[in-house]
């Protein structure tokens, strides 16, 4: 194996051991979004796992409020919790990927 090649494999290789570090890091860490004007809000971890929801008790209260839109005012913040968990994941993971020039699915 040339010198160029065995580099490029030993950068690999602590890149992948720095992104399993990385993925269980980012597994404690949390992302929160709200619906409704703040009435839902939804708590994402790192491993997309939705960890806490609330509901302002409130909403039961508005006359024009029925099951639905409680329903897609979770739905809406559930789904903006996990796209800003992906989002975080993917600037923690630009850090390590970002100088090495390597193709993403090279890890």
């Amino acid at each position: 194996m040339n010198g160029k090649m065995g580099k490029m494999l030993k950068q690999v290789q602590k890149a992948q051991a720095q992104i399993l570090k990385l993925q269980e890091e980012l597994g404690r860490r949390t992302v929160e979004a709200a619906s409704g004007g703040g009435a839902v809000r939804a708590v994402v971890s790192g491993a997309k796992e939705l960890v806490e929801l609330h509901i302002d008790p409130e909403i039961f209260k508005e006359e024009n409020m029925d099951v639905e839109m409680i329903q897609d005012l979770v739905i809406t913040a559930v789904n903006e919790a996990i796209r800003e968990a992906d989002k975080m994941m993917a600037r923690e993971m630009e850090k390590i990927t970002g100088g090495m020039g390597l193709p993403p699915n090279m890890l």
